[in-house]
């Protein structure tokens, strides 16, 4: 740990010698100092200090730019040749009212006052580079030397002269791995008032450079027990954070612990934040799955800690696409494979494939699974470049060409929800089938859309209406069972935008929409959806559902059907994961607020009355959208259509 002149930039050392020229003292300080002295590459920053009054520096450098950025507290920013350096004046401080400014400043003439009153010894150390000597009054070099951060003087007093110093601690732990001297550890969570008063976008600045640090994880392990992790973010140490899971034998702060210690040096910010946030926001966490994510929630607790809205948008996505499946079996075909990664990776986006499978890797361990599929993960990582994800941008045609062949009238709101549906069952084909990307095949997949939406629109609908996505996708695929995407979400907003025109369009009608799948773990953002979209129409969600015993029964029955019908579902997923589906079933539905639900079993001794019931209500009510929701194995359109019969048995015209 020694300093030499030959290890400062020249211009440096030729503002210093410019100080000494004119009769004044000239310090290198602070963090280069630090740097210097562990051995690091030429800082960036660079602090002097000196005994020149800031008029008198301003003079001193008149013909170069000198920019007044705290010239009330003596600090002025000199830009001299290809440097930003930070003049200050030796200073010492005046009382503290907001525990982040000092009410006045007195300018010294001794370097020694003037480093009294900084945070840590490590930062309080100068070097004059002229005289080559070392100033150290309270043995920071040694400090350095023994990987230990101390506050200078009484602890107490310097963390109540400045609240950010409390964070501060625990950045620079993070940047530099050290231990924190007992005294200053002690005195954190005496001095959090302190830390209150300090405004929110001046402690996002720190926690981003803690979180960026190396030795993050060290560093919020040591924010726990002082408090200080809780004043920032108190909503992580709320009783349900606290309240051990039986499922996973750990509270889910200790998962989020747990998690993080997995991350290496070399992970990136964004995953970090997930991490840690994670746990934070999740509503539930259902043995063996990953739990499901309250964005909303999340982000209102970003916005407020003042993270910026790129970061945010980030954090979400992650959180969003964390828990997707990996994307194939190493046992399925090529083609499928190509197809699956190019899928996944659009879902994913490459840039956050690395932060996903981290994520994904240590998520898996939380839950105490074995035989993690690392041969799977490398075959992603090696297929990545040569598989990329088709984007809207890579078709051959535009959105205007669409409008074009489909004469379809921009002007009108439901036409441009169209253009995009259509753009986006392109995209899909063209995921599928890379040779589709032909302008003469996309145009001969815009007129399969167009006879789907033809088909539908176009139909004399009765006074009750069954309408369903299954329905809709086997048209759009020309009722092929084989077609390798059998399930995708731009099919279910066809569904959704076709339903939109058919209520339009026949004010009097009741529709039953058959909203396929609805218990899968996604769906619940799907009913807000629905019931947000469909609000003026008051739609009720009903809600079919066996028993475990029956479940397996319809299973069996299915077992009998030939494959091409089984594969034809909509969600092929049920039959192939049947056992996990049946353990989840029970909690699986989500009822959005404010809207009508209604519950039917079609095992139970009241169905056809509570069925008679309900149509009867239905038929007074006039009501226009009934949402069916369940498994495909529950009876779900056999319910449907009990309640077409009931309904067309009566006279409609009472």
């Amino acid at each position: 740990m020694e300093l030499s002149p030959n290890r400062f930039p020249t211009g440096i050392l030729e503002v210093c010698h410019i100080f000494r020229d004119s009769g004044f003292q000239a310090f290198v300080v602070g963090g280069s100092i630090r740097d210097l002295l562990r051995g690091e590459n030429l800082p960036n920053d660079w602090d002097i200090a000196t005994d020149a009054s800031p008029p008198k520096v301003i003079e001193l450098f008149s013909q170069f730019r000198v920019i007044p950025t705290g010239i009330q507290h003596g600090t002025v920013t000199l830009l001299f040749k290809n440097l930003s350096i930070e003049i200050t004046t030796f200073r010492v401080e005046g009382e503290y009212k907001d525990g982040r400014r000092p009410s006045e400043v007195h300018f010294v003439k001794e370097i020694e006052e003037d480093l009294a009153r900084r945070d840590l010894t490590i930062n309080a150390i100068a070097y004059d580079p002229i005289n080559q000597s070392l100033t150290d009054p309270f043995k920071g070099v040694t400090d350095l030397q023994n990987n230990i951060l101390r506050l200078v003087g009484d602890a107490d007093t310097r963390l109540k002269e400045d609240g950010l110093r409390l964070i501060r601690i625990f950045r620079f732990v993070s940047q530099l791995g050290f231990s924190v001297d007992q005294k200053s550890l002690d005195a954190v969570p005496r001095q959090v008032t302190v830390f209150r008063q300090v405004a929110k976008e001046r402690i996002e600045v720190e926690f981003h450079k803690l979180m960026s640090g190396p030795f993050w994880q060290q560093a919020i392990k040591m924010m726990i027990p002082n408090n200080l992790l809780a004043n920032y973010i108190p909503e992580l140490f709320e009783k349900y954070m606290l309240a051990l899971m039986e499922s996973v034998h750990n509270d889910r702060l200790g998962i989020t612990i747990s998690i993080i210690e997995s991350f290496s040096p070399e992970s990136s910010i964004n995953l970090r934040y997930a991490a840690l946030f994670h746990q934070l926001s999740a509503t539930s966490h259902p043995k063996d799955t990953f739990p499901e994510i309250d964005k909303q929630f999340l982000a209102k607790i970003l916005r407020g800690l003042k993270f910026p809205n790129k970061r945010i948008d980030s954090i979400l996505h992650l959180l969003t696409v964390y828990k997707i499946p990996l994307p194939y079996s190493m046992n399925d075909e090529e083609e499928r494979r190509n197809y699956s990664l190019r899928k996944f990776l659009y879902k994913i986006n490459p840039h956050f494939l690395d932060d996903y499978l981290s994520f994904y890797k240590a998520m898996w361990k939380e839950l105490d699974r074995s035989g993690l599929p690392s041969v799977l993960i490398e075959d992603i990582e090696r297929r990545r470049e040569s598989q990329p994800p088709i984007y809207l941008k890579d078709l051959k045609i535009d959105g205007n060409e669409v409008v074009s062949h489909l004469n379809i009238k921009k002007s009108i709101p439901a036409q441009r929800e169209f253009i995009g549906i259509c753009l986006d069952l392109l995209r899909e084909q063209v995921e599928v089938d890379l040779s589709n990307n032909t302008k003469y095949k996309l145009y001969q997949i815009l007129e399969n859309i167009n006879q789907v939406k033809n088909l539908c629109t176009a139909l004399k609908v009765p006074r009750v209406s069954i309408i369903s996505t299954d329905h809709i996708r086997k048209l759009y695929r020309g009722n092929e069972p084989e077609y390798i995407s059998w399930e995708n979400s731009h099919t279910y907003r066809l569904s959704i935008w076709l339903v939109s025109c058919l209520l339009r369009r026949n004010k009097s009608n009741i529709v039953i929409f058959d909203g396929t799948n609805l218990n899968s773990p996604s769906h619940p953002y799907h009913r807000e959806k629905l019931a947000t979209k469909f609000k003026r129409y008051n739609p009720i969600f009903i809600n079919t559902f066996s028993s475990e015993d029956d479940l397996k029964k319809n299973l069996e029955a299915r077992e009998h059907e030939k494959p091409s019908i089984r594969k034809s579902d909509a969600d092929i997923t049920i039959y192939e994961r049947y056992e996990s589906i049946i353990n989840r079933y029970p909690k699986s539905f989500y009822a959005p607020e404010n809207v009508k639900i209604i519950e039917l079993s079609t095992r139970s001794t009241e169905y056809e009355k509570r069925l008679k019931d309900l149509s009867k209500n239905l038929k007074e009510s006039n009501h226009r959208l009934i949402i069916m929701s369940g498994n495909v194995l529950t009876g779900k359109t056999f319910t449907a259509r009990k309640i077409q019969q009931i309904l067309s048995t009566h006279s409609l015209k009472e």
